[in-house]
């Protein structure tokens, strides 16, 4: 019985998990890909010692 009450309370804590990232997506907006490290790496930089 004690294995029923852990996974049932494991499945209700992965779900309030999961609702909580989709109510802060839906705050804030989902995460953009960042476009700055993607720019670097097109324009290296000159290296001088």
């Amino acid at each position: 019985m004690a294995d029923v009450i852990f996974v049932a309370i494991f499945l209700a804590f992965t779900a309030l998990c999961i609702a909580y990232i989709a109510w802060c997506d839906r705050i804030i907006g989902p995460d953009e890909p960042d476009t700055a490290i993607a720019d670097a790496a097109e324009q290296p930089e000159e290296v001088t010692l």
